[in-house]
């Protein structure tokens, strides 16, 4: 079994099942499940489940606050994750960022990804940004921690929200073919013609 069953690498990955099942957030779920279940377990694969049951609300017409929801149902309600989340949720609610770091951050932990930790903080950007993609990804960014997953999370629940167009412009301007530095195999590829790619093999 995966030694760091607290890690948020499953949730960093958890919305392509949400997209998969939209509207079906229990499946969802269950699909990331099976995935994180290879390398992780714990509270990882709960945060994996709650992303991707938040991402299938999403996509399935939720708004904000019905997506957070969503994403507490399909974990036990006992769990890290589901305290971490709600806790975050009541301290967004006093208006004070600082009061989000006091309600679920882990002091004096070396590391920065964990699971119940990130997820809460993204779902608490993605109200704050009220499901809008610009909002939830600079508000998530710039909580600090695991910012890359944070902003990532709260991107894909929003993104998931709005759709396409709900992309600032000038970002989607900013993504194109990729270069191939790493792997040159996918020089040229956009990532718009794999998710293309992706759909029509569904």
């Amino acid at each position: 079994m995966h030694s760091h069953g607290w890690s948020d690498g499953l949730a960093m990955r958890a919305a392509p099942y949400g997209i998969f099942c939209p509207g079906d957030p229990a499946e969802a779920a269950r699909l990331v499940e099976q995935d994180g279940l290879v390398s992780g377990s714990g509270e990882g694969i709960m945060g994996g489940r709650a992303v991707a049951g938040g991402v299938a609300a999403a996509m399935g017409g939720a708004s904000p606050d019905e997506v957070v929801d969503v994403a507490l149902s399909v974990v036990p309600a006992d769990s890290w994750t589901a305290r971490n989340v709600t806790r975050a949720r009541d301290a967004l609610r006093t208006g004070d960022p600082a009061a989000l770091h006091e309600a679920v951050v882990v002091r004096h932990y070396p590391w920065t990804d964990v699971a119940p930790e990130a997820v809460a903080l993204a779902m608490a950007a993605f109200l704050a940004g009220n499901g809008e993609v610009e909002a939830a990804v600079t508000y998530g960014v710039g909580l600090g921690r695991d910012a890359d997953t944070i902003g990532a999370i709260a991107g894909a629940l929003a993104g998931a929200a709005q759709g396409e167009g709900g992309v600032p412009a000038r970002w989607a301007a900013r993504i194109g073919p990729v270069t191939g530095k790493c792997l040159p195999v996918v020089a040229g590829r956009h990532v718009l013609d794999v998710a293309d790619e992706l759909a029509e093999g569904l």
